[in-house]
């Protein structure tokens, strides 16, 4: 089962993103930290000046009456005071301060008396004493503004930077775009290096190793086309001395007893080199013959093919409908010219002896129709595979079709096959090319 595909650009992506608010909140944490110290320290040295400033004021204004000093009203208080003499009377407090004693310790010093931050100092001559206070929710309210603030903040960067980590991520992937418009543009033979200016040094290694499988490529390519070519010569040069030695020996006396051999082995000598031709072309195909590109007029090649079957021209039996403009494609002329050898040898072997074949050109067309018995359309699909052959008393190896569509896949087009044509009847195979050049 394979694996799903993933979105490498998403990947990244969530990951930087993880990484951002990972390191923003362990900043925040240490940041309220630090910060819950600087309020402690500035909070406490606060208590601090209110506790010195309290103990300097005159006797006269901390009489009795003046528990809450007039003229303020009330009012939100953060720093709470009380003022008590040598005798522990209560001499004046702010209005938010309690009736009793804010530390029931009346020694100096800061403490933590309930929800309370107290600090406690006598003036020197020990006649006075003040206990200044503030709560620890004011302290925890502070701290909590400053978190929110924080929080704020990363709900604002954080779709900013999801933002801008896409836009850069999709710049940093586009410097990919033209190694893969040059791969996607290219025809299927071409196996030439990818150019590797302009791309990261991150991603020359992943060119580099690709160039060095189009060279390996490139090498077998060449290498089975060269034994296709070789193996043809080897075949070809002993099967043809072995039929002209069949061929002399039928030509002696009828009485020497070697003439009905000599027929026998000629026929199927014969059978051998159709055979063996048919095998080599399909090595050849399968080494990419039909790869190269050249421009090829299907007009000139059905002519220059069906001149080839000059006995089944001049009996009617195989007529051209050619009479069309150029019509221009790209491919293989030699390639293509197997191919289409292959569907005329199949329609008139397979049409019957009085079947009639025609070969159309038309724009990105060409087509080879007989009027023969045809086949179901049931059987169309497998005849186009190898080997496969219809149910016909006619001999054959089930190559032709096969090698046929092959040459269409590699020259960019595709063979279709139609049976019945007409009234029940007939067998057409048609060779379309999806982008035809256009002609003037």
């Amino acid at each position: 089962m394979a694996e799903a595909s993933w979105s490498l650009q998403r990947r990244l992506r969530r990951q930087l993103l993880i990484g951002i608010t990972g390191l923003w909140l362990v900043g925040a944490l240490i940041s309220l930290a630090g910060l819950w110290f600087e309020t402690t320290e500035v909070l406490d040295s606060a208590l601090e000046e209110t506790a010195q400033a309290l103990l300097s004021l005159p006797d006269a204004a901390l009489d009795d009456q003046a528990l809450s000093p007039p003229g303020f009203g009330a009012h939100e208080e953060h720093i709470v005071f009380q003022v008590f003499d040598d005798q522990g009377r209560m001499r004046t407090r702010s209005h938010a301060a309690p009736a009793h004693p804010l530390d029931a310790d009346p020694s100096s010093g800061l403490r933590r008396v309930g929800d309370w931050h107290v600090l406690t100092m006598l003036r020197p001559d020990g006649r006075l004493r003040v206990q200044v206070a503030d709560t620890t929710n004011h302290r925890i309210e502070v701290l909590g503004a400053s978190a929110l603030g924080l929080a704020m903040a990363l709900a604002v960067v954080l779709p900013l930077s999801a933002w801008g980590i896409r836009v850069l991520l999709e710049r940093g992937f586009a410097a990919l775009e033209p190694a893969r418009q040059d791969l996607a543009l290219r025809p299927s033979h071409d196996l030439r290096p990818l150019a590797s200016g302009g791309l990261p040094s991150e991603l020359q290694p992943w060119v580099h190793e690709v160039n060095e499988l189009m060279v390996r490529v490139r090498a077998m390519v060449e290498a089975e086309r060269a034994f296709s070519a070789h193996m043809a010569h080897e075949l070809r040069t002993p099967l043809a001395a072995a039929r002209a030695q069949a061929q002399r020996l039928a030509q002696m006396p009828v009485g020497t007893g070697h003439a009905e051999h000599a027929t026998a082995l000629v026929r199927q000598l014969d059978r051998l080199t159709a055979l063996a031709t048919r095998l080599l072309q399909l090595a050849r195909i399968d080494a990419g013959v039909a790869l190269e590109r050249d421009t090829v007029d299907l007009r000139a090649l059905a002519r220059l093919v069906t001149d080839e079957f000059g006995e089944a021209c001049r009996q009617g039996q195989l007529r051209l409908d050619a009479q069309v403009p150029p019509c221009l494609v790209q491919g293989d002329i030699d390639a293509l010219g197997i191919a289409l050898r292959n569907l005329i040898d199949n329609a008139l072997k397979h049409g019957g002896p009085g079947a009639s074949v025609t070969v159309a050109v038309r724009p990105g067309l060409v087509s080879v129709t007989d009027d023969g018995p045809g086949v179901r359309a049931d059987q169309l699909e497998q005849l186009g595979q190898r080997f496969q052959r219809g149910k016909t008393p006619i001999g054959g190896a089930g190559l032709g079709l096969a090698m046929a569509r092959t040459i269409a896949q590699q020259s960019g087009a595709r063979l279709r096959l139609e049976s019945p044509v007409a009234q029940g009847h007939g067998f057409a195979a048609h060779i379309e090319f999806d982008h035809p050049m256009h002609t003037a």
